[in-house]
């Protein structure tokens, strides 16, 4: 089987601000490395959210399309696929950057050990992953489905797949506390009325990911 790559994606796909992510970066944090900058607008957006803060990011994209937009905004851009180069910063940044990144990869264990690397002591990882227990995915799986898209929870690039305890353990088991694991949820009011009449027990089955905050333990 041919695995979709990232190449192919359409440049749009590399254009996120993710303002709900500014929030979870520590306000102490100066030194930030993202891994999967795209175009560089959530550096944008953060660099927007924090004018008074002397902020140094460094960008790893694998997309070359999406890195000649992301150097304007980067004070490094690093290109090529993240699993296979040397990012030589030791002990470096007080936080490392996965906004939806950790699932496109061959293996994110291996990942965020090496980030530990990269990171403070106390150094954070800030990260958005896909929910693999969406209801939509489990609609399907009833079905007999398990249908790839260009976007999404099914994104053909994706090669892990988790759910609010594997992304616990993911973390855990390489060398992080995990600080916070919160759903991001729909804003349809389906979604509203669902979580509300179930007490918060469908919160597994409508978020769509897990925003992620998780120290370096010592």
């Amino acid at each position: 089987m041919q695995v979709a790559s990232a190449e192919a994606k359409p440049l749009g796909y590399f254009s996120c601000d993710r303002p709900e992510l500014v929030p979870l970066i520590p306000a102490e944090a100066t030194r930030i490395l993202e891994v999967g900058c795209g175009e560089g607008r959530f550096a944008n957006t953060l660099r927007a959210a924090r004018p008074a803060s002397r902020l140094e990011i460094v960008g790893v994209e694998v997309n070359e399309a999406a890195g000649r937009v992301a150097r304007s905004v980067l004070d490094r851009l690093i290109v090529g696929n993240v699993e296979q180069l040397e990012v030589s910063y030791d002990s470096y940044f007080d936080c490392v950057v996965f906004a939806d990144v950790l699932e496109h990869l061959v293996d994110p264990w291996n990942m965020l050990r090496r980030a530990r690397g990269f990171l403070t002591d106390g150094g954070r990882i800030v990260a958005s992953i896909p929910n693999v227990q969406h209801w939509t995915v489990l609609a399907n799986l009833l079905r007999g489905r398990w249908d790839y898209a260009e976007y999404g929870i099914m994104d053909n690039t994706h090669l892990r797949f988790f759910t609010r305890a594997s992304i616990h353990h993911l973390f855990e088991s390489t060398g992080f506390e995990a600080i916070d694991i919160r759903p991001l949820l729909g804003a349809t009011a389906r979604a509203r009325i669902t979580r509300l009449a179930t007490g918060g027990l469908a919160i597994p089955f409508l978020a769509r990911q897990y925003l992620v905050v998780a120290q370096k333990s010592c």
